[in-house]
């Protein structure tokens, strides 16, 4: 008797169940599946939003290292510029000082020269007289004289410049090679006048030691 009354208590049970959620039985909507729908939704675009925050923060750290690489390449190729530039200005500074002085120095000198040959140029050997040959031809000795030594120092001076060539590369002046080679005919001269006397002297020499 009592196994009809227990079965009959299941079923009821059952049918209140199924009478508590009708709509989850027939296929309706169910709000717990639907709050996990949309949380999952939810935290899916979530996701979506940091992989894209990365995948800008990605791009960005990509483009600040590209930036301080072409920072770096700047300031490397500025430092290497303003050193040659530097070094430039300063030798061209001293290569224009010295050819600015050099420069009025060949003036100076261009000046000498033309006021030496135009002097040279006024003597007239043909209208000396006579009466003053010796005076007329002393003074033009010595205007050549000193157009001479003036000539001599001034390539002298320019012999270890870069102007060297415009007088002829450093060539030795003319009186110095007259001077050397007049010195030499000298010692040759010398040489020659006193030899018949060394050789007489020795000679003397011989006979004194024979006897």
């Amino acid at each position: 008797m009592s196994t009809p009354s227990t079965r009959k208590q299941h079923l009821n049970i059952r049918t209140s169940q199924m009478e508590m959620h009708p709509q989850g039985s027939v296929g309706g909507s169910n709000p717990l599946a639907d709050d996990f729908s949309g949380k999952l939704q939810e935290a899916q675009s979530q996701i979506e939003q940091l992989q894209q925050q990365q995948a800008d923060v990605e791009r960005q750290k990509l483009e600040l290292q590209e930036l301080n690489e072409n920072k770096d390449d700047f300031l490397h190729g500025q430092v290497d510029l303003h050193e040659k530039l530097s070094t430039a200005v300063t030798t061209l500074d001293r290569e224009i000082f010295a050819t600015r002085q050099e420069t009025e120095e060949l003036e100076q000198a261009r000046i000498c020269f033309a006021d030496h040959l135009e002097k040279i140029n006024q003597l007239n050997p043909d209208g000396w007289n006579n009466e003053s040959l010796r005076q007329d031809l002393a003074r033009a000795i010595s205007v050549l004289d000193l157009a001479e030594d003036e000539y001599e120092q001034t390539v002298s001076h320019f012999t270890s410049g870069r102007s060297a060539s415009l007088f002829g590369g450093g060539n030795k002046p003319k009186r110095a090679a007259a001077s050397e080679s007049e010195f030499g005919s000298m010692l040759k001269n010398g040489f020659a006048f006193n030899l018949p006397i060394m050789i007489l002297g020795v000679v003397a020499l011989i006979l004194y030691f024979i006897k």
